[in-house]
């Protein structure tokens, strides 16, 4: 309740500003750096705990005054321990593809503004996994699409440098590994974090 509450409360904020941020064709390069962290104890003989940490350069032109549209590149890593009574296993993801977004911009005062972000993902994944007790690591790979809708904040440095974060979103996923498929939608906040950065370059007048 208390997120559907934040949501709504951001949404009205967000089309209550009409103020302009970026021109239409000007063009923003940057990029971001993701960091998310899970642990789960249910007082219990097991455990399970994981991180991860992406890159991701970005390239965006406005299409309208304060809507840009963009491509973008990511690379990734996640590590995840699962113990329980039968043993310990041991996963590292290596992950990377090419994105396109869909981002607008409302300033709501000075420097301080919102933005909603819409984008699409292709990846491909290469696992790696070890269990105590069995000898050698298993290997595997597999590719997917992935779309997420995520609000965040951007703050204004200056006229054409940009600080930008979200704390999470909507996500929803597919990905394919030989004969089994797997279908995926949720909600994660304050259990990732995305920052970056983007610099402007103004239309020519």
């Amino acid at each position: 309740m208390r997120k559907i509450i934040f949501f709504t409360f951001f949404l009205i904020i967000f089309f209550l500003s009409n103020a302009q941020v970026i021109n239409r064709s000007d063009q923003l390069f940057g990029g971001s750096f993701s960091l998310s962290v899970f642990n789960i104890n249910n007082s219990g003989p097991g455990y399970y705990n994981a991180g991860n940490v992406g890159v991701s350069p970005s390239y965006a032109r406005a299409i309208k005054n304060n809507l840009t549209l963009g491509i973008r590149g990511s690379f990734g890593y996640n590590h995840s321990e699962t113990s329980n009574l039968s043993g310990k296993t041991i996963r590292n993801y290596f992950n990377l593809g090419p994105g396109i977004f869909l981002r607008k911009y409302k300033l709501l005062k000075n420097r301080f503004g919102l933005y909603f972000n819409n984008e699409l993902t292709a990846n491909y994944n290469f696992e790696k996994e070890r269990t105590t007790g069995f000898t050698g690591t298993l290997k595997s790979h597999s590719w997917g699409l992935s779309y997420a809708f995520q609000p965040g904040v951007f703050y204004k440095f200056s006229e054409n440098f940009f600080g930008e974060g979200n704390i999470g979103g909507v996500m929803g996923t597919y990905y394919s590994n030989g004969d089994t498929r797997n279908f995926g939608l949720g909600a994660s906040f304050f259990q990732y974090f995305n920052l970056g950065i983007n610099y402007r370059i103004e239309r020519k007048r």
